[in-house]
C-alpha cells in the first residue's frame, strides 16, 4: 500500500566539566561551546539546518518538543531563509544562527554553540518519534556508546512523493540485507557524544555530499563503540520531481571532491546498492505497479542528474 503523511500517525502516537577551548574548522579557529561554562552532562543538543523550510519545520518541531526525554535544546542554523523558517524556529523557542553555510558546516556551527554532552543531527523534514531521544542517550551510557543509528522509515505526500519514499524504503532494506558485504552504503549514525565529533575534527566543510559517511568513517578509525535504537525517524518526501532532481544534481556535482577526500570507490557502491533497491521494487510489481514503475522513472531521473552534475564538475 503506497504511504501517504497522516497527522494522526506524526507520532504523537509517537557531570562532567568542559572548558572553553579553540578548535580548527577548514583552516577557521572556532571556539568550543562559546564561553567558559560547563557543559550540562545530560543535555542533547539537537541541530537543525534550515534553508526555506517553513513546510515542514512545524512538524519537525513539534516532535521534538514532544519527546520524553526533558533536558533538550534546539539549535536552528539557517542559510538566510526568506520564508516563515526563522517566526516559526523563535516562537518553539529554539536557539537560531544565520550564516551562509553547507548542511556540513551548518553542523559545525551548531556543535561549536551547543551545550549539551549529545548532539542529534535532525533534518527539517524529519519528525521525531517520542522515546528516540530518550533510547539514544540510554544506549550511549548504558553501552558505553559514542554514536547511535537511528531507524529511519520514509514518508511521501503525493505519487512522486510516494514513490521517493517507497525508493528511500528500499534502499534502506537492501543497506539492512548486505551491511555485513561492505560493497554498498550504509545510513550513518546521527547520534554522537560531541567529544567524538570533536576529537575528529567534525564535519567536512568541503563536502555537499557524502559529509556524513566521511565522518562516520573517521570515527569509525578510531574504534568509537556503535550501536543502534529501536525508535524511528519519519523523513518526509517531497512531492516536487524537481525538488527531487535538483538535490541529486547537487549530489553528482560534489562527488568528485568527496571522492577525493574520502572514499574512491563510492560511485561502485551507490551504483551497486541502487540496482539493488530497484530489484526491491520490481519484486512487488503484482502488488505495486504504479509504485513500481515510479521508482523506475526516478532511478532514471536520479542517475541523469547525478551524472550531469558529476560531469559538470569535472568540466
Amino acid at each position: 500500500m503506497t504511504l501517504v503523511w497522516d497527522f494522526h500517525i506524526m507520532i504523537l502516537a509517537l557531570s562532567k566539566t568542559c572548558l572553553c577551548r579553540d578548535v580548527i574548522i577548514n583552516g577557521k579557529q572556532l571556539t568550543y561551546a562559546g564561553r567558559n561554562e560547563p557543559v550540562d552532562g545530560s543535555k542533547v543538543s539537537i541541530i537543525i539546518p534550515t534553508f526555506n523550510a517553513g513546510e515542514t519545520i512545524t512538524r519537525c518541531l513539534r516532535s521534538i518538543r514532544n519527546q520524553s526525554y526533558p533536558r533538550v535544546e534546539v539549535i536552528v542554523v539557517d542559510n538566510f531563509s526568506n520564508d516563515t523558517t526563522i517566526d516559526v524556529a523563535r516562537a518553539f523557542g529554539a536557539k537560531v544562527l544565520q550564516q551562509k553555510s553547507n548542511p556540513a558546516s551548518a553542523r559545525n556551527t551548531g556543535i561549536v554553540n551547543s551545550e549539551g554532552k549529545y548532539v542529534f543531527f535532525v533534518d527539517s523534514d524529519q519528525v521525531l518519534s517520542r522515546g528516540v531521544v530518550e533510547e539514544c542517550v540510554t544506549e550511549c551510557e548504558v553501552e558505553n556508546a559514542g554514536m547511535v543509528r537511528v531507524p529511519e522509515l520514509f514518508i511521501g505526500e503525493g505519487f512522486w512523493g510516494s514513490c521517493s519514499a517507497e525508493w528511500k524504503n528500499y534502499y534502506g532494506k537492501v543497506e539492512r540485507r548486505y551491511r555485513a558485504h561492505g560493497k554498498i552504503l550504509s545510513g550513518e549514525p546521527r547520534f554522537f557524544v560531541k567529544e567524538q565529533l570533536i576529537r575528529v575534527g567534525m564535519f567536512d566543510a568541503s563536502l555537499l555530499w557524502g559529509e556524513d559517511y566521511d565522518l562516520y568513517q573517521r570515527l569509525k578509525e578510531r574504534n568509537v563503540k556503535e550501536v543502534s535504537c529501536q525508535s524511528i525517524l519519519y523523513h518526509i518526501e517531497p512531492a516536487s520531481v524537481k525538488r527531487i532532481v535538483t538535490r541529486n544534481l547537487r549530489y553528482g556535482e560534489s562527488m568528485p571532491t568527496f571522492m577525493h577526500h574520502s572514499d574512491k570507490q563510492v560511485f561502485s557502491r551507490v551504483v551497486r546498492h541502487s540496482l539493488l533497491a530497484w530489484g526491491e521494487s520490481l519484486s512487488e510489481l503484482p502488488e505495486k505497479p504504479d509504485i513500481a514503475f515510479g521508482c523506475t522513472v526516478l532511478l532514471g531521473m536520479k542517475a541523469f542528474a547525478m551524472i550531469a552534475g558529476l560531469l559538470a564538475n569535472l568540466a
